[in-house]
Parts: structure tokens; sequence; C-alpha cells
């Protein structure tokens, strides 16, 4: 399928839907930015992820916006791996953290870390969506929010109460659109939860991200909450939504069209205004810098597949293009630590000694065991048996349900449990006693796979460490953005990580050791990973620094900070507004965050978009 065929389907779909606008067959404008030729727009966003695509689509019905984006069309440039849930764990290989990992270039930066001293000297691939809608194209889903304390942290540390939980609600509401949980569809009465309704009811019509909860539930989810239950961790009344991150809940929403059974995306923003308005994209299009007059953003210099030109801004440049890319392409264009700027021969506009630094990464451990809970009665995503296979297609492609619509995974969020917290140090214990009280430390995820062999089930308990103290940075290895970022994770170089790891570790072990699993376990089945010799805190901390990872979500890179703390490290103020005297240029996705928050980041992303394009209309 071509963009054209794609956009072809979209009108068609438009235009017999809508039924106050039968007869609209057309766009208002071309939608697709001429290559080579320059253009001036009102607006010029760098970057067609969650948090720019948001942008674009709340300025483009009252100014002219242009978006420029390295990628394309997910859906053509990786078919079936970002269109059906459970195939984002399946069928997107490049999404590993080996740096030998099946390269997919077309949606891919492939971008690698330099060996990280502390983890071995492993040298770790970051994979980051190269295309429209970003991340939300490859992520696993899932739809949380952080907790009303780090909101307020966020506030505080911005000087905008407006990023306090109460009131980033209504941010939270206006992107997205919850349906309820099918309970007939679900079948399962086992597997009931709790959630609040209020944390998505709005009045009018919801935003153009389509929120569900999974259609089929794999039946190791059932099995692990009984073993969470029996470890101590309590039942979430509310879900994740509502501000508060305690306890387990079976099921969280996932950005899942439960009309279609297919994975919504950031790019339902631009398919919510391209009847509408005449915004226009770029796609498979580099910014690769931005000009100034002075210290005003005025053009950004434009790729599109070895063909340069330039496009204006009128009003601003809003830059998007993620954790990495954001501070890399100011770094380019003159915004950065002086010094280092100048060793690169880059003529410096703003001196922003931030830019690239503070770099915050969670990362996860994990352990598993053979577990017997194969559905009977067919239906088995991880069976071999063709007629299998085939019926639990059939039953997406017909019913949006079974195996292949959800992602069954259990998750909790808890302070590290006492009888492990005895053993952390005086530093680590002040350190997290800096954090709100309602902010967890661990995210507990528990989950159900096919075994290599096909025939049995794998159990999998994953750590993730909400707040790490670890800080990594990104520099520039020269002026152009078609050169990879530099990228120092950092991980585990504040020993304070080590030792909750270590302690996250036990607490993996306690619950996957829990009674519930001796009526499931398989006859003789021993832990597979990491084995029974993994034991002493030496044994459990060297197998963290040979296998601990991402889960994506690295942030805080232009931080966001009050005017005058340019020299602490901030880069932009509460608006995104960059620092240091610049003028009309912005910054808006993960790298503002000023400190990673304790949740999956994706609504919150979302909600940064609605929440910086309403301080821009209101002249901010």
């Amino acid at each position: 399928m071509s963009p054209f065929s794609f956009l072809l389907h979209f009108l068609l779909y438009t235009t017999t839907t809508h039924a106050h606008k039968p007869h609209r067959t057309r766009l208002r404008s071309s939608a697709w930015g001429i290559p080579g030729h320059n253009a001036t727009y009102d607006y010029i966003i760098i970057g067609g992820g969650t948090t720019g695509l948001t942008l674009a689509a709340r300025l483009a019905p009252l100014f002219s916006v242009a978006v420029i984006e390295a990628g394309s069309f997910h859906d053509l440039d990786n078919g079936n791996g970002s269109v059906v849930p459970f195939y984002s764990l399946t069928q997107q290989p490049f999404t590993s953290s080996d740096p030998n990992y099946p390269r997919q270039p077309l949606i891919d930066y492939d971008l690698r870390s330099v060996p990280l001293p502390h983890a071995n000297n492993r040298t770790v691939h970051y994979a980051q969506a190269k295309s429209l809608g970003g991340c939300t194209t490859h992520n696993t889903m899932g739809y949380l929010r952080a907790t009303v304390g780090s909101h307020k942290s966020w506030a505080e540390i911005s000087g905008d109460p407006r990023y306090e939980f109460g009131q980033m609600l209504k941010y939270f509401k206006s992107s997205v659109e919850l349906t309820p949980p099918d309970w007939k569809k679900r079948n399962t009465p086992n597997a009931t939860f709790e959630y609040d309704k209020g944390a998505f009811e709005r009045k009018g019509k919801g935003g153009p991200v389509q929120v569900s909860y999974p259609a089929w539930v794999d039946p190791s989810v059932t099995w692990f909450a009984k073993a969470f239950a029996r470890e101590g961790l309590p039942l979430s009344q509310e879900g994740f939504s509502s501000g508060r991150l305690e306890g387990y809940s079976s099921y969280i929403p996932i950005s899942v069209d439960s009309r279609t059974g297919e994975r919504s995306t950031a790019r339902s923003y631009l398919e919510s205004v391209l009847l509408e308005t005449e915004i226009i994209v770029y796609h498979r299009t580099i910014g690769m810098k931005i000009n100034f007059e002075g210290k005003r953003a005025k053009s950004v210099e434009v790729d599109t597949e070895g063909l340069g030109y330039t496009l204006s801004a009128r009003r601003e440049i809003i830059v998007s293009a993620g954790v990495f890319h954001s501070p890399q392409i100011l770094m380019v264009s003159g915004l950065g630590p002086k010094e280092f700027l100048e060793r690169k021969g880059i003529q410096v506009v703003a001196d922003l000694p931030g830019v690239g630094r503070n770099l915050q990464d969670q990362i996860t451990i994990s352990l598993g065991n053979g577990i017997g809970t194969i559905p009977t009665g067919g239906g088995y995503v991880g069976s071999a048996d063709p007629e299998v296979q085939a019926e639990i297609l059939d039953w997406y492609l017909n019913e949006q349900g079974g195996p292949l619509s959800s992602l069954g995974a259990l998750l909790s969020f808890e302070k590290v449990p006492e009888r492990y917290r005895s053993s952390l140090s005086n530093r680590t214990l002040s350190l997290l006693g800096t954090l709100d009280d309602d902010w967890p430390e661990i995210e507990i995820i528990g989950a159900g796979g096919p075994s290599e062999a096909g025939n049995s089930t794998l159990g999998f308990l994953g750590a993730v460490l909400l707040r790490p103290f670890s800080i990594g940075n990104v520099t520039i290895k020269s002026d152009s953005m078609k050169d990879t970022p530099v990228i120092d994770l950092g991980w585990l170089s504040d020993p304070a990580d080590k030792e909750v790891l270590v302690a996250a570790f036990k607490r993996l072990r306690q619950i996957m050791n829990s009674t519930v699993w001796e009526e499931i376990k398989l006859p003789g089945d021993e832990e597979i990973f990491p084995g029974r010799g993994v034991q002493t805190d030496e044994e459990i901390l060297e197998y963290i620094k040979n296998s601990v990872t991402t889960i994506w979500h690295a942030s805080s890179t232009c931080s966001m900070g009050k005017a005058g703390d340019e020299k602490k490290g901030a880069v932009v103020d509460f608006a995104g507004r960059v620092l240091g005297g610049v003028q009309g240029l912005r910054v808006a996705d993960m790298s503002v965050l000023p400190v990673q928050l304790p949740t999956h980041p994706q609504g919150t992303m979302y909600a940064l978009g609605e929440k910086i394009a309403a301080d821009m209309l209101e002249g901010r």
C-alpha cells in the first residue's frame, strides 16, 4: 500500500462514516510537502511523533503547520508488526537491545550506546521509532498515568502549578477516548478488575487516540494475580490512571481501537485534522539545522533523501524529535554547552549547558520459569499447530478478539518491601527518601509467553527501576544530523540503582517461589533464567550487569526548569520555550521532563502536547 492508497482508504472511511459531511472526498491541501521547494508556514514541527502530532493537530485549525518526519507510515514500513497488538512482542525484532539486532532501517534509527562501564562494558541498541506516530507505533501500548506526588515535583521544578495531576487531568482526558471492557468478549470471570471511570469521562467526545481493555485474557495472568496477592500486593481499586500507582491491576487499558482490534497511535491526531485543515507533512525528511537571526529561530534546513531545501517559520519552530535527536539538533544548531560546541566548530547561539545532560532511563531485569497454563480448547498463540494458528487468525480478523488482539500482562507498583529494604545502605535510603510518599520505587510485570519449543508457557517476571539515580548524556559526533548522536546511557553508574535492583530481584524470586505456582508448575521444572546457581548478592549483581535492559523510556535531555536556571541544567521553561534568550523555538517531547516519572509515558506525552498547545494558544 502506497501513502496515496493509504490516504484514499482513509478518505473513503471518513466520508462513509461521518454522516454530517457525506460528500467530502478531497483534502483542503495536498497534505504532503513537495521536496526541494522552499516554503513558509506559521509553525514548523520537527518530529511527527507522539507529542509532535498532538501539537500539530491542535495548532492546524488556526494556523499553517508543517511537520517534518524522518520516517513514514508504520503500517507500510513495518506491516502488521505495528498494527496487530500481539505482534508488538513477536514481530518487531528490531526492538532488541542486542547490538547485533536484526536491523529495520525503514522504522528504526539504528542507535547504539557507547560501552557502559558499569554494565560490563556492554553496548546497547536503543530502539527509537522513525515513523509518523513515533514510538506509539512500536511500543507495547500500555496507557497509564503518573502519581499525584510526581506531578507535584514536576510543577515545582517547572514553576507551573498546571503540571499538578489535578490540573493535568483535563489534558489527559482530551487526548484519548476509552472504550469500557467488554466482559462478554473477555469471557473470564476470574480476571475481573476495577477502574476509575471518572479518570476518563469528559463533556463531549473524547480525544482521537482510542484506548480499550484487552479483548482476550491470558490464563497466565490469572495465576500471576494470585501470586501477587499471596505475596502482599493488593489489588488496585482504581486502575493506574487516577494519580495512584499502588498494588496490581490484572489488566490496564492499551491503545487499541476496540472496533478494529488494531493499534491506535499518535497518527490518529494527524488523521483527525487532515480533511479540515491545510496541514502539510514532509515525510522521509530530516530536519538538518535550525537557522537563527540573532537569537530568533527563523527556518529549518531539511533533507528529503538527499534533496536539500529550507522551510521558514513566521511564528515558531517546535522541536519534537525525541530524547536523543532533540538535543542533537539543538547542538548542531548552536544551542548547548559553549566550550563543547566550539570544539566541534559550531557557532554558538546560546550557551545552554543542560542540552544533552540529565539523561535518565528506566531499566529492567527479569527471571523466568516454566508454567503449565496453556489454554484448553485451542487458541494458544505459541502453538506450532497450523490449525490452531489459523483459528486464532480468524478469531482476530472476524471478531477482533483472541490472543492476537491482546497483550497479556499484569502490572504492579510498590516501594521496596521492608524485608529487602533493610539491606539498603543509608545513602540509598536517603536518596529514596527524597521521593514523594506516593512515588513507587519498582514496577513488577508478570506475563506468560510461548516457550522456544512452542509446547509450554514461559512464566516471566520483570522488575523495573522507576526512579534511576544514574545519569547519562547525549552529545554529537559532528555538525551533521546524518551522524547518529553519541549516547551514554549511564546505567548503574550510581550505586543506589544496583542496590535497589538486587532487592527487586529478590522480590521477583519471592513471588515466583509463591506456593501458588505449585498448582501449575510443570513436573521437574526449575528456574530457567538466571537459574538457581545465582544466589548471593554478588552473583545477583553480576547477572544484573550482564542482562539489565531498557523499556525505552529515556527522558530529560532538554530538561524543563525556570528562567535563570540555565547554569543548573534547565533548557526550556514550563511552556517548552528554549531559555538563554532564544526566541521562536520550543522543545516538546520526552526530553523536557525534568525528572523521569514513575509510569509508562505514552499517556503523559499526549497530555504534554495538549498542555503546551494550550499554552501557545493562550499566548504563553
